[in-house]
């Protein structure tokens, strides 16, 4: 795991609350998105605006989709203007492993880590040659496709991999009229390189590139919707990273980084036949150094991070932001001891300085039972958008900020462990937009308190994954339940290897929610039952089938802004 703490650790010395989907299980996702493979982990909950590649909202912990920082290989990945990451648009056949931080980390990734940091980390080459291909076909006349190709020596390693993604799709609106009555379709073409020059023990030069671009259609929401105009969003998505890992000495470990992502949406509408075009620019550099100590490794880093968006006249002024940033960490472990201390230090161009922190200890109580617990602060600074837009811009706002504390207990014992983890996060100074000043205002703060229980076994040749979240998300102002967040939600995964074959069956349970931040427009809770099983045709070759919504259950997670778009997810196969 190294997300945990920025550095490499084992995952059972971790003091987070950290979860892995690692490369088996996202084998058996093919034909999910990457936003289903997050809503059914523990402490995830999403809100959908239809099917394939439309946009949704992570909340974790309860918190807001732009309060948690998504990085793909350390690389900061999102939208500077509207604030949250298109994941919808990354196939998950070029991921690797996910790693899943809950809790405020802004002390190791800077802003927008209130509710934690989702890392994605995608595939690249190892020694010998080796060849992949997936091609697959569903409802919606759907079809995938992705094929790479990684190899290398001792000294180089590379891989080059495509993927393609088509589907006609359902309207994203229950009951829609007249041009909303379509079909909203989708279409994903990308692909991604990866290179790494090993010249010595210890020593690596490497460089990643990974690009998706395609077209998404909408609804328009309208009532009623008159007209024969294809709502549509042409988006491209890219990230490159050039760096330099070097053991300098037996305990001095460096790296050096430089990084871009891009996010380029283009929206057609009636309203803008010529398109609306929103494109920002994240330009990372970090420069991260660990030593061991005799007792632990420290932390040292470096970050400067370049925020740009376009066109420039929808902003009042130059749409930039910097930061640049400290950070220290230490981490060790002694006899049945361990903790984590971080700090950062992040210097921003608008609103200036800013410190966070996080303390965290835990205490092997018996050989199976150990107990830990933490403090941390975070903070979201305003969007680019909510800064600067000549309508609706407040060059005053003042960015957000979080304490946090939590207590966990983990059993462990041969395969099988089981954890509990309590939390309250309280946020204040939350940014939203305001009716009576037509502007971004720091308006209101907010309490997340939850609860995750979560098992995981091995028996034989039968594993079992199951959770349970409780979550009390609330306006503290007015002490009402914050839209789209579900107060229960639970899910149970079983799988089984049956010689060739590997068969799974999963449900996922959410309770009832609102869909405002003033509790209105109740949507009913709903459960899934999803069905897997896979074929082993030969060593290199296997058959694989996905049912998505088994029982066909109608249900929704957004109800759109005119309240007459209710967007839900029917049966996928």
């Amino acid at each position: 795991v190294t997300t945990a703490a920025r550095l490499p650790q084992p995952e059972r010395e971790v003091v987070g609350d950290v979860s892995i989907i690692d490369s088996a299980e996202l084998r058996a996702e093919h034909g999910s998105s990457l936003l289903d493979v997050l809503a059914r982990q523990p402490g995830v909950q999403i809100s959908n605006n239809g099917g394939a590649g439309k946009s949704g909202n992570l909340f974790l912990r309860g918190a807001n989709a732009n309060q948690t920082v998504v990085l793909i290989n350390g690389i900061r990945y999102g939208s500077a203007t509207l604030g949250s990451a298109a994941l919808q648009h990354i196939p998950i056949e070029q991921i690797d492993r996910i790693e899943i931080l809950r809790g405020p980390a802004a002390s190791l990734y800077g802003a927008d880590a209130i509710g934690g940091v989702i890392q994605i980390f995608t595939r690249t080459g190892a020694p010998g040659v080796t060849a992949n291909a997936f091609a697959g076909y569903g409802t919606y006349n759907t079809w995938q496709a992705n094929a790479g190709l990684s190899g290398g020596n001792e000294q180089w390693r590379y891989r080059i991999e495509g993927s393609h993604e088509a589907s006609d799709g359902f309207s994203a609106q229950k009951d829609a009229s007249n041009r909303d009555a379509d079909k909203d379709g989708y279409r994903n073409s990308g692909g991604g390189v990866s290179l790494s020059f090993l010249p010595a023990t210890g020593h690596e030069l490497g460089f990643k590139f990974r690009q998706n671009n395609g077209t998404t259609h909408y609804d328009s929401g309208s009532t009623p919707a008159d007209g024969n105009f294809d709502d549509r969003v042409d988006f491209e998505t890219q990230q490159w990273q050039v760096f330099t890992r070097n053991r300098l000495t037996e305990a001095w470990t460096s790296k050096l980084l430089y990084g871009e992502t891009l996010d380029d949406q283009n929206s057609y509408s009636s309203w803008a036949p010529e398109g609306d075009r929103l494109r920002t620019i994240n330009r990372q550099t970090t420069w991260q150094n660990d030593i061991k100590l005799p007792l632990g490794v420290a932390l040292l880093a470096l970050e400067h991070l370049e925020q740009t968006a376009s066109p420039e006249e929808y902003y009042a002024t130059s749409p930039e932001q910097n930061t640049d940033s400290l950070i220290a960490g230490w981490s060790a472990n002694h006899g049945n001891h361990r903790w984590q201390l971080s700090a950062r230090q992040d210097d921003h161009s608008e609103f200036g300085g800013q410190k966070t922190y996080a303390l965290a200890y835990g205490y092997q109580l018996t050989d199976a039972l150990r107990a830990q617990a933490s403090y941390g602060t975070a903070f979201k600074a305003p969007s680019l958008y909510q800064l600067f837009s000549s309508w609706y811009g407040n060059a005053n706002l003042k960015p957000e900020e979080a304490k946090n504390r939590e207590a966990t207990l983990v059993w462990e014992r041969g395969n099988q462990s089981v954890s509990a983890t309590w939390y309250l996060n309280k946020v204040a100074d939350l940014i939203d937009f305001s009716l009576s000043s037509w502007t971004y205002e720091n308006v209101s703060s907010a309490r997340l308190e939850g609860v995750t229980l979560s098992y995981a076994g091995q028996f034989g040749e039968w594993s079992v994954r199951a959770a349970y979240d409780w979550l009390d998300a609330r306006n503290e102002d007015t002490d009402q339940r914050l839209g789209r967040r579900a107060r229960d939600k639970a899910s149970l995964a079983v799988t089984r290897q049956w010689g060739a074959w590997e068969t799974g069956a999963e449900w996922v349970g959410v309770g009832p929610r609102f869909n405002t931040n003033t509790e209105t427009d109740e949507m009913g809770g709903y459960g899934l039952v999803n069905l897997t099983a896979r074929y082993a045709l030969g060593k290199d070759l296997s058959l694989e089938g996905r049912i998505n919504n088994l029982f066909d259950k109608q249900y929704y997670t957004n109800i759109g802004f005119y309240n007459t778009a209710y967007y839900g997810t029917p049966r996928n196969v």
